[in-house]
């Protein structure tokens, strides 16, 4: 099959971090594309800022600092133009956007892009629409929707609504404050015994209260005391911790932000079941039914009422609920490895359906 090479320089990892360290969606998502691309028998090489070479899942890690490589079948680089040049003679190169497609139309970055003409692989409707004309493009344009894991699949509907709780998930620079004005304003005043449950990686030392260190800046300053009970922020949590806390709230709040280019967080918390009421900004609507699995509102009295609704009315987050179960499964990582692999080496090499049927769990039996 296919020598296919992976770069990306989000941050300091490898794949046995997976299951060893929060990790963002962007490194995840490298991970199991990777361990995906292996299991259809593809030589897979991952190259990132990891300190020592590790094999993992049948994919080999190396770090970026080392000697380029001269050559492979399919070289992609995740997202930076400046990491294009990195395999010196790949026989197809690819960009894997996992962010905004913005940046690469910059006077800096576009004669790379121009040089090299990558073929871009786009995750969102988002991307697609903002896809700058001056930028070399495929026609039609590679869309695959990012995959979802198996832990957060497949789940079956709670037997009763959880309690008043509400949960972001999401990095905290992503409009948490103003979240948490409107919070405040429209939400805590009708429901006083409801709580905004905060998750992300972020880096408060222990012992620290997320109000004395954010107080200002990521949360609004001088809460009251009923506010700062009301809004809890939770130390880095591992991902079964995440998905526990999502099953246990009624509803995800999420105001969106300008970078979104598909919004991991929230199609994972759809596929567990968990309504969302987020605003249509960037690619975050594209994650939720519309009336159907939680709602798009951009004004804050409409945002808060949605959200006071789902809190407190059990039939509508029954109906809810049980519709994001049922429609918002997305697609499995090994159903994106395929889509993948058609859409860049089908004309190359011929798909190893062997793999195809291979039941969650058995990734590592051999294909008779």
């Amino acid at each position: 099959m296919a020598e296919i090479i992976i770069a990306d320089t989000t941050r300091r990892y490898d794949g046995t971090h997976l299951e060893t360290q929060p990790l963002g969606g962007t490194e995840s998502s490298v991970i199991r594309l990777a361990r995906e691309l292996a299991r259809r028998r593809h030589a897979v090489t991952v190259y990132t800022n990891c300190t020592t070479p590790v094999e993992d899942h049948g994919v080999m890690w190396r770090p970026i600092a080392g000697a380029r490589p001269e050559s492979c079948d399919l070289y992609v680089a995740c997202q930076h133009p400046r990491l294009l040049r990195f395999v010196k003679r790949p026989k197809r190169r690819a960009i894997w956007v996992l962010w905004q497609p913005n940046h690469l139309k910059h006077y800096k970055q576009l004669g790379r892009v121009w040089w090299y003409r990558p073929v871009p692989v786009l995750q969102s409707l988002h991307q697609v629409n903002i896809w700058s004309p001056v930028l070399p493009r495929r026609d039609p344009q590679i869309l695959i929707p990012l995959g979802l894991p198996e832990d957060v699949r497949g789940r079956a509907p709670l037997a009763a609504p959880p309690p008043r709780r509400a949960i972001f998930a999401s990095n905290p620079q992503r409009n948490l404050r103003r979240l948490v004005e409107i919070w405040a304003e429209k939400v805590l005043p009708r429901l006083p015994d409801a709580v905004l449950d905060c998750y992300g990686v972020h880096d408060i030392p222990a012992g620290r209260d997320a109000w004395d260190v954010w107080g200002g800046s990521l949360l609004p300053a001088d809460p009251s005391p009923q506010l700062r009970a009301s809004v809890r922020v939770h130390p880095t949590a591992t991902r079964e911790g995440l998905i526990e806390a999502m099953r246990a709230a009624r509803v995800l709040v999420y105001l969106g932000h300008k970078v979104e280019a598909f919004c991991l967080s929230v199609a994972e918390a759809q596929a567990l079941g968990v309504p969302a009421v987020v605003a249509p900004v960037a690619a975050v609507p594209e994650r939720v039914l519309d009336g159907i699995t939680g709602y798009h509102e951009a004004d804050p009295d409409r945002f808060a009422e949605r959200t006071i609704a789902l809190l407190t009315d059990d039939a509508l987050w029954r109906r809810q609920h049980e519709a994001a179960i049922r429609y918002q499964q997305g697609i499995s990582w090994s159903e994106y490895a395929g889509r993948f692999e058609a859409a860049l080496l089908a004309d190359r090499f011929p798909i190893n359906r062997s793999v195809l049927a291979v039941p969650p769990g058995e990734e590592d039996t051999p294909s008779g």
